[in-house]
């Protein structure tokens, strides 16, 4: 790993979750046509490499990630930078605070979000439900974190871990819910989006009826916008994993 002098100076003097601006999060992963810098596609599967190396800690983290990204962290935060011109229409923020939000976003959410799916793992089984870690495609493409299973063996349910801060305005996660409701359209399985509780290790359910009409017209019209490959590409998983029949 080789970072410039100055984003290792604030990696050491400590980057925090206040760090994870609004406006940049809007900028980035929620407004109109975000830049999604730190998608798998473009990076790698995080979760997948937490799991991979057993990852602890941020410093162990970073350095598997400069080495598995396909764009590292680096580079990411000139991305996040310079879009900022085309979103905001001028450079709201300097470079040393683009970084130590994209840092935040990579390094310390990811190991955050590990630790909410550890939490949803121990709740689930206190609820005596049955449930399998989803191939790393389903997460990486289609937002689902978890395999609900019936006594049978049979899925019945893709679902998405979130924390706490997912319930507020939760409908500008757009990808998330299209990419659930596209696996459904394809398989006539349903999604479940489990949040995080804020004071308690407990979860909250997020389904298709939850959503008013308008919403759920929404996130239908979304859904049938991942193209016709990228389904293809997951058929062979469905057929092998999640096969109902």
């Amino acid at each position: 790993m080789s970072l410039p002098q100055e984003y290792q100076r604030l990696i050491d003097l400590g980057i925090d979750k206040s760090a994870n601006l609004p406006d940049l999060n809007d900028m980035t992963d929620r407004g109109t046509k975000p830049l999604k810098p730190w998608t798998a596609s473009k990076t790698c599967g995080t979760m997948a490499l937490i799991k991979k190396y057993n990852i602890q800690d941020e410093q162990t983290f970073l350095t598997h990630f400069q080495r598995e990204s396909k764009i590292p962290i680096e580079v990411l935060t000139e991305q996040v930078y310079q879009h900022q011109k085309v979103y905001f229409g001028d450079y709201r923020y300097d470079r040393d605070t683009i970084f130590k939000y994209t840092y935040c976003c990579i390094v310390i959410n990811s190991l955050k979000g590990n630790s909410t799916e550890q939490k949803f793992d121990r709740w689930a089984c206190s609820e005596s439900m049955i449930i399998k870690e989803a191939p790393a495609i389903l997460d990486e493409k289609f937002h689902t974190d978890r395999l609900e299973l019936n006594q049978s063996g049979k899925v019945v349910t893709f679902i998405s871990i979130k924390p706490y801060s997912f319930r507020i305005n939760y409908l500008q996660y757009q990808d998330v819910f299209a990419g659930l409701q596209a696996m459904t359209n394809i398989s006539n399985i349903p999604w479940k989006i489990y949040y995080k509780n804020q004071n308690t290790d407990t979860f909250n359910p997020i389904m298709l009826s939850n959503l008013d009409e308008q919403g759920q017209q929404k996130l239908l019209h979304l859904a049938k916008q991942y193209s016709h490959s990228e389904l293809q590409q997951i058929l062979p998983i469905i057929n092998k994993y999640i096969s109902n029949d």
